[in-house]
């Protein structure tokens, strides 16, 4: 298996199940509330929800950077969620990150082996790194979506 087909099944498999920590973003995101995802706890500067925004952003960026573009971050990078007014929304906002996770799975899997040491956008550290550093970044937010649910639901386990 190409090294490129790994790693996008990795980054689906921490959102989704399957992953070596047997806790996926999916199953943390379980039975929340649209209140509580909504609210900012003393763990975190950012709500659940504006962090499975932000991932969805980052999603789309590194879609973008493997597409050859190189789009300007902006300093809210993402977690300028607007409000959730109901769990309409926030089960869309689930959805829109999930979708965002496969579309970049796929591009993650069609990127070229030969290009993985060459930098992704000029001046950029390179292709490897960023598709590597994908997964890395949906763990670290995962272990922050699991530590502010513990806080808003007081329960031992995600």
């Amino acid at each position: 298996m190409k090294i490129t087909a790994h790693i996008a099944q990795h980054l689906l498999d921490v959102y989704t199940g399957g992953n070596w920590t047997e806790v996926s973003v999916a199953d943390a995101l379980a039975g929340l509330s649209y209140t509580q995802a909504s609210t900012v706890t003393a763990a975190s500067p950012n709500s659940i929800a504006a962090i499975v925004h932000h991932l969805a952003y980052w999603n789309k960026v590194m879609i973008s950077r493997i597409g050859g573009e190189n789009p300007i971050v902006p300093e809210a990078n993402g977690f300028d969620v607007g409000s959730l007014g109901n769990d309409v929304e926030w089960k869309k906002l689930i959805r829109e990150m999930l979708v965002s996770a496969s579309e970049l799975a796929v591009a993650t899997r069609d990127v070229p082996e030969e290009t993985l040491e060459l930098p992704i956008v000029a001046g950029g550290s390179s292709t490897y790194k960023n598709l590597q550093g994908s997964v890395e970044h949906v763990h670290y937010h995962l272990g922050q979506i699991v530590i502010i649910k513990k806080l808003l639901t007081g329960s031992s386990t995600f």
